[in-house]
């Protein structure tokens, strides 16, 4: 059967065999070829709701996906006739021409609802919304990022949407160790009137001591970051970031 008969009406041009006079068997074939492939994707959708078939799909014998990355490939490379791409564009309006970018976009919209429901954008590995591997698609993004395959303007639209969003695993770890800390420090500033530690005293099981020297090591390394130092500084007024050997005796 011609799939061309039960093609719906579309605003699609006709084959150019059908218009132009002077076309080539070759460019017959392609035209032929481009309708055909029409006619399925309007199957296809109709069967799975979707323009984005995989590669490997087909639909009544004809190779759909392997179509779809044809004309892919025609669009990158400048082949596909401007009233081809309106073709396409209009009579499939979920129409991708860049599956890694729209899916990047899926990635954003489905994590933007995982921070709305769990108030954070560092999803873990398994976490899943809306049947969408959100967890997954996090951690492929910071991968791309420690292997330099994810340019600037998607680092900038990451850290820009989401404020706490963290670039390596670790980095969700230090921050709630940090958060914590600071939450110890603030108990024992209460108690003893001061941030000046010794290295030994422990609060509520804490070792406050520890953090506190620890916290001044990262920042003799330079690993402490300019919020950090700001935060440190500003809730703690007498905080030191050197001592004085008298002031690691512990407190009694």
């Amino acid at each position: 059967m011609d799939p061309r008969i039960d093609r719906p009406e579309t605003g699609c041009p006709a084959s150019s065999n059908e218009q132009e006079a002077g076309s080539t068997s070759r460019g017959n074939a392609y035209d032929r070829l481009f309708d055909t492939g029409i006619a399925h994707m309007h199957r296809y959708v109709a069967m799975h709701g979707s323009s984005s078939p995989p590669r490997g799909a087909t639909i009544d014998g004809f190779a759909i996906g392997q179509w779809v990355v044809n004309r892919r490939a025609e669009y990158r490379r400048g082949q596909l006739s401007a009233e081809r791409i309106r073709c396409l564009e209009t009579e499939f309006p979920g129409w991708v021409w860049n599956v890694r970018e729209a899916m990047f976009d899926v990635g954003v919209t489905h994590l933007r609802r995982f921070a709305a429901v769990h108030g954070t954008s560092n999803a873990g590995e398994g976490d899943v919304v809306d049947g969408f591997e959100i967890g997954t698609w996090v951690a492929s993004r910071r991968a791309d990022y420690r292997r330099g395959r994810l340019s600037a303007e998607r680092i900038a639209r990451l850290e820009s949407e989401f404020p706490d969003w963290r670039w390596l695993p670790q980095d969700e770890a230090f921050a709630t160790a940090f958060e914590t800390g600071l939450s110890h420090l603030r108990r024992y500033v209460a108690a003893h009137g001061t941030s000046q530690v010794p290295q030994r005293d422990v609060i509520d099981g804490f070792p406050i001591g520890t953090w506190v020297a620890t916290r001044r090591a990262d920042y003799r390394k330079g690993q402490l970051s300019a919020e950090r130092i700001r935060r440190i500084e500003t809730e703690f007024p007498d905080w030191r970031w050197t001592v004085r050997p008298a002031a690691t005796k512990s407190r009694r």
